[in-house]
């Protein structure tokens, strides 16, 4: 006689994730958290949504949960951790080591891309902002150091508390950065700690007049798009790969509430890459002439300049303009120009559904058919086919890919 009280309820595991939902990065954690869960466990989850830096909450001490993902990991709470024995993945950036199972950003090579980013734009002369007392900000430090030997001079690195900000005036902060600011040499690129450090820096160059990106390039981190869009100019930022790091942190979770050993006890995962805005999008010249020409071309070549307004702007002749931007660039005048044409068609084709006449008459072009000409020549591919790729990321790869460094292609344009 079949049983009338039905199938059996299925077990589920019960996690607290303890990350905070105020800021970007912990909610891109939690974004690459829900990637796991889709495919692998079925947890029932308890989200504590909290600021940055808040403790964890009382009533964790005592929880008779199966696992926990905790970014607020403190060495007293570690100790209650392993003195429950509750399986614990940390995602905390301020103490390096509190014997659990550790999964985070690989912060040296945030670093070390950044100072990579401002050196492929020409700059010979770097420096980094950041806050001091923060383990994360010092070994973003040392790894922007390790990747700019000999271009960071003495005197080129400054830090200062980052709780301090709330104790005085925020013009008392901008005006020490901006003192810091006048001291460097020109042109310079500036790599800061975070996009909140990366937006003091644009605020005190706003402050002292000082052109960016010409002068000084900016790049953050953490890419928190809607803040780096308001920032001005908008802010170029190292992408950390924060949503990996959660889909890593459930699964390790996952193995240790299974009885599996951990392994590994810090893992470190790389970043996406340096997604390229107006405060870093140049290329360092020290040439006044070629400075003003490249300034204006950024400006208006996607409202159908030709050399010959370049020219006029630059008040010289054509061949004077031709052998200074090939002595400092590489690349003729007409070259800068289809670059940054190409690069604004390719950003429109990712983001938006323009049709191709509108795009052309966006950036410069008179035809649509030249534009498909000239875009098939540099890429290989009609903008449709450039198109179909942005579902899948390699779009937006390319793009980013073209507007670093010195590009070979533009010596055929």
């Amino acid at each position: 006689m079949p049983s009338s009280r039905g199938p059996e309820p299925i077990r589920r595991r019960n996690v607290a994730l303890i990350v905070e939902t105020s800021v970007v990065y912990g909610r891109e954690i939690l974004r690459g958290v829900a990637q796991y869960l889709k495919t692998h466990a079925a947890w029932s989850v308890f989200l504590d949504e909290r600021e940055l830096r808040t403790p964890p909450p009382d009533w964790l001490s005592h929880w008779r949960g199966d696992g926990v993902i905790c970014r607020s990991t403190t060495p007293e709470w570690a100790r209650i951790f392993r003195r429950r024995r509750l399986p614990v993945v940390d995602l905390n950036d301020l103490h390096l080591d509190l014997g659990l199972p550790r999964v985070g950003s690989n912060m040296p090579a945030i670093g070390r891309l950044g100072a990579r980013h401002l050196i492929e734009r020409g700059f010979r002369h770097l420096a980094f902002c950041g806050f001091s007392g923060e383990t994360w900000s010092r070994r973003r430090r040392d790894g922007f150091l390790e990747a700019a030997p000999g271009a960071v001079e003495r005197g080129a690195v400054y830090e200062s508390p980052w709780a301090g900000l709330r104790e005085h005036p925020w013009q008392e902060e901008r005006n020490r950065i901006a003192l810091w600011l006048r001291s460097l040499p020109r042109p310079v690129g500036v790599m800061a700690c975070n996009d909140v450090r990366g937006q003091h820096v644009l605020d005190a160059c706003g402050h002292l007049g000082v052109p960016v990106p010409d002068e000084v390039a900016v790049v953050g981190v953490d890419n928190a798009e809607t803040f780096c869009e308001l920032c001005n100019p908008p802010l170029s930022s190292v992408a950390p790969d924060a949503e990996r790091i959660g889909f890593e942190a459930a699964a390790l979770l996952d193995r240790l509430m299974a009885g599996d050993p951990p392994g590994a006890r810090n893992l470190l995962v790389d970043p996406v890459g340096v997604v390229t805005r107006q405060s870093s999008d140049v290329f360092a010249v020290e040439d006044p002439l070629v400075a003003r020409a490249v300034r204006f071309i950024r400006e208006r070549a996607c409202q159908g300049v030709k050399v010959a307004d370049v020219v006029r702007e630059a008040r010289c002749s054509r061949s004077v303009l031709e052998r200074r931007f090939r002595k400092q660039l590489g690349r003729s005048p007409q070259a800068e120009l289809r670059a940054v044409q190409l690069r604004r068609v390719k950003q429109l084709l990712m983001e938006t559904d323009w049709t191709l006449p509108r795009i052309a008459e966006s950036t410069g072009f008179e035809h649509p058919e030249y534009l498909s000409v000239v875009f098939r020549r540099e890429t290989g591919r009609s903008p449709g086919q450039f198109r179909q790729t942005r579902s899948s990321g390699e779009a937006a790869k390319e793009l980013q890919a073209f507007s670093g460094g010195r590009r070979k292609s533009d010596q055929s344009l």
